[in-house]
């Protein structure tokens, strides 16, 4: 048994023809496919032609038919029953895993009775976090039997090798770390270099082969986060030409839209920017614009743009893409992905093109109120009730995620002091008093991620902030901590 992961700068994603002839020299007789494969009809077609046994393992939605492999297995499947629909790849190769331990046993293979798939949860977890799917049941099921795999000390080698150069403490870590620590530091082999050397991570045994490798990922995943930075900040130059110069300049209902054509979509494209942080940065713009966002950066292959989609909880963007393909057959070479995200490729030459035709679409497809962002709170907290066995509370009740988020609470502050930390300046460290007036008499400890290059407010300004509460936990101290959301305008300044 053997893997092959694609090259995804050399050879795309998923299981092509190209891949497939890879395979074959191998001597492989059998193909499974983890988390693609469900769009793969030329690649299910040159494995069945090699004689391959196909096993087809996804959880993308398919699009027109389903590719003739020996079985698929693919809870978005026409007619699959299965009830969670929102199950990441590595959750279907964890059930298919179960499905075949049950079918040997009951064939008589004692062998079998010995395998512990318990052992494989901290991977399940991980996926499942850093695919930001929804967390519905079985989903929570799993990153809770994973995070107690991790703190009591049991994941695999690789994995706490990476915790130890994360900075993460193995007894207190969080859904949080795994998706915003270990999964970017993983993905940065693919991202960058190869993705082999994560899978490796995740395969060894040798506790020193496991920090070489750890330490390894860890130093290209600073190198993506400086990628990462220069892209975007061109992105955003190139989306505020796009945008109108003042909100009073944007439609503010669909009768207004022929008056001016605000934009609904942006597509950006980057023309000395690395395809595979293109993701990434579709994610920043978006989150910053509101917008469904595509980013598009040289492929490997001359003239070819590769392209990644973020989308709104309104517009389903794999869905989008598939009416633009069949509305204008050959503007896309290829797509994929599901309701909030997709990968895409197009000629460089088609991308004005390509860029214009999304937008019109985009304005008849895509009603304006759709854009508006709307941030459900969960209220205001008693000066009282603002503390660390609340947070301790609110933690116990996770994980925490997509269609599951934490507890966001709005509140008044005065700014008692504040300081921007971090190597990139970008996180705003501050000390506050809830309500305004100190009532409490203890300051507050908070903290804003990514702040930006905006202003900050001064010492003594009163301002609303939305924030979750969480437990900080430092040299084996815990403390309660607000993690800001958002700074709202000051509602009052300091009189100097």
């Amino acid at each position: 048994m053997d893997f092959l992961i694609p090259n995804r700068v050399t050879e795309g994603y998923g299981l092509s023809p190209a891949l497939v002839e890879r395979a074959a020299a191998h001597q492989a007789d059998c193909l499974i496919t983890v988390d693609n494969g469900i769009s793969a009809f030329a690649g299910v077609e040159a494995a069945k032609a090699r004689g391959m046994t196909v096993v087809v393992t996804d959880h993308h939605l398919p699009g027109h038919g389903i590719p003739p492999a020996d079985a698929v297995v693919n809870p978005n499947q026409p007619g699959c029953r299965f009830p969670w629909k929102s199950t990441c790849g590595v959750g279907v190769a964890f059930y298919l895993a179960a499905a075949i331990k049950k079918v040997l046993i009951a064939a008589g293979h004692p062998p079998v009775h010995g395998l512990d798939l318990g052992q494989f949860l901290d991977l399940v977890a991980l996926g499942t976090v850093a695919d930001v799917v929804p967390l519905e049941k079985n989903n929570r099921i799993f990153i809770r039997a994973g995070l107690k795999r991790l703190r009591q000390g049991t994941a695999r080698t690789g994995l706490r090798a990476l915790m130890r150069v994360s900075g993460i403490s193995p007894a207190t870590v969080q859904a949080e770390d795994l998706g915003f620590r270990l999964g970017p530091r993983i993905n940065a082999a693919g991202r960058l270099e190869d993705m082999r050397v994560g899978v490796r991570l995740l395969l060894t045994r040798d506790a020193e082969e496991a920090d070489t490798l750890a330490k390894k990922l860890h130093s290209l995943n600073g190198e993506r986060q400086q990628i990462e930075a220069e892209m975007l900040e061109q992105a955003l130059e190139r989306a505020q030409q796009l945008l109108p110069e003042s909100p009073e300049a944007i439609p503010l209902t669909d009768e207004d839209t022929q008056a001016v054509q605000a934009p609904r979509i942006l597509c950006l494209q980057d023309p000395q920017g690395h395809e595979g942080v293109v993701g990434l940065v579709a994610g920043r713009i978006k989150e910053r614009t509101g917008l469904p966002t595509l980013v598009f950066a040289p492929g490997a292959d001359t003239g070819v743009l590769k392209g990644s989609a973020r989308s709104i909880p309104n517009v389903h963007i794999r869905d989008f893409l598939a009416e633009m393909d069949a509305q204008h057959p050959g503007l896309i070479l290829g797509f994929g992905g599901h309701a909030m995200a997709a990968g895409l490729t197009v000629r460089t030459q088609d991308f004005d093109r390509f860029a214009q035709i999304a937008q019109a679409l985009a304005l008849q497809r895509i009603p304006f109120d759709a854009l508006a962002h709307r941030v459900w709170v969960d209220g205001e907290i008693e000066p009282d009730y603002c503390t660390l066995d609340l947070a301790q509370e609110i933690e116990a009740f996770g994980p925490y995620g997509n269609q599951f988020p934490a507890p966001l609470f709005i509140g008044t502050f005065r700014l008692l002091k504040s300081q921007r930390i971090g190597k990139d300046g970008q996180t705003l460290k501050m000390s506050v008093a809830l309500d305004g007036a100190g009532r409490t008499g203890q300051p507050l400890q908070a903290i804003q991620f990514k702040r930006g290059e905006v202003p900050d407010p001064e010492p003594g300004d009163i301002c609303r902030f939305l924030y979750t509460l969480s437990v900080n936990r430092f040299r084996g101290e815990e403390s309660l901590q607000c993690i800001v959301q958002q700074v709202m305008e000051p509602i009052s300044a300091a009189v100097v």
